[in-house]
């Protein structure tokens, strides 16, 4: 691969006024720049509000802005007050109109995201293999094609994700914060070794340095540092992602900022998918040793 650096916006969409509402918002901002929309999207049911209730019971680390800041106030109350929303009669009707863009591709992002975000580390093989054949299923039933890649909720995985993803033959996943694609290494059960493609989220998101303190200015200087760095070094790849309910209402002039940068560093804009297709090595990184980072 040569040197340019190709830059990835991923948006993460776990919430049905995410869907409605945030990707129509964020399409309309990257129309201008040209730089293609990777969607990642939560299948199964929305229940965003019981997101409140595995934070506290499980003491979470603060690492986003609070749910009720983030969210509507009718995505709180989903899964609590209100039934939660079925993502796979909404979505037809939704994303139609992005299916055949040629700025958009929309990958899974597992199956009912808060009850995968809560324990998924702990599942059984059953459990873990009712998940993903729950995500081929949805998947297929609202865009009539079996999906090439997934992103884990919260980022949540086991070694058994991994080989039930590999036998289904998905071409990448995205379950990984890490500064650089990589070959992810685990073992069957039959104690085969087998590989498979992570296209990893490399930057903090906006929400994460607000929780640092930072102010707006601040965030700026931290992106433009970032984008300038992996110019420096002739790095191939950057990741970028954001939730479809917050940044592109709560801070979309600071997004179009971001967004950018993207034009001043001379980045070249690609989706996850395209970008798979331009990779000829990378790193090769073991399961045990990158979850112990």
């Amino acid at each position: 691969m040569n040197s340019e650096t190709h830059f990835c916006l991923r948006v993460d969409v776990d919430t049905f006024e995410g869907l409605k509402k945030g990707i129509p918002e964020i399409y309309n901002l990257i129309q201008d720049s040209d730089i293609p929309l990777t969607v990642y999207l939560s299948l199964g049911n929305y229940a965003t509000g019981r997101n409140i209730f595995r934070k506290i019971k499980h003491k979470e680390k603060l690492t986003s802005i609070p749910l009720w800041e983030r969210n509507s106030l009718r995505s709180l109350f989903r899964g609590v007050l209100l039934p939660p929303a079925k993502i796979g009669k909404s979505a037809k009707g939704l994303l139609k109109n992005y299916e055949s863009k040629d700025l958009v591709e929309i990958h899974p992002h597992g199956y009912n995201h808060v009850k995968w975000s809560t324990n998924f580390h702990e599942f059984s093989r059953e459990k873990t293999n009712e998940y993903i054949e729950n995500i081929f299923t949805e998947y297929e039933n609202i865009f009539h094609s079996k999906p090439i890649a997934n992103a884990a909720p919260n980022f949540q995985t086991n070694k058994i994700y991994f080989q039930i993803m590999k036998e289904k033959g998905v071409e990448f996943l995205a379950d990984f914060k890490h500064p650089e694609p990589f070959f992810l290494q685990f073992e069957t059960p039959e104690k085969n070794v087998q590989e498979i493609l992570q296209l990893p989220v490399t930057e903090p998101t906006i929400e994460e340095l607000i929780i640092q303190g930072k102010n707006i200015e601040r965030i700026k200087e931290e992106y433009r540092t970032r984008f300038k760095h992996y110019k420096d070094i002739n790095s191939n790849y950057i990741c970028f992602y954001l939730h479809a309910i917050y940044e592109p209402f709560k801070m979309k002039k600071l997004l179009e900022y971001i967004l950018n940068l993207t034009i001043k560093f001379d980045m070249k804009p690609t989706s996850h998918k395209n970008f798979k297709e331009k990779i000829v090595t990378a790193p090769k990184i073991r399961y045990d040793e990158i979850i112990q980072r």
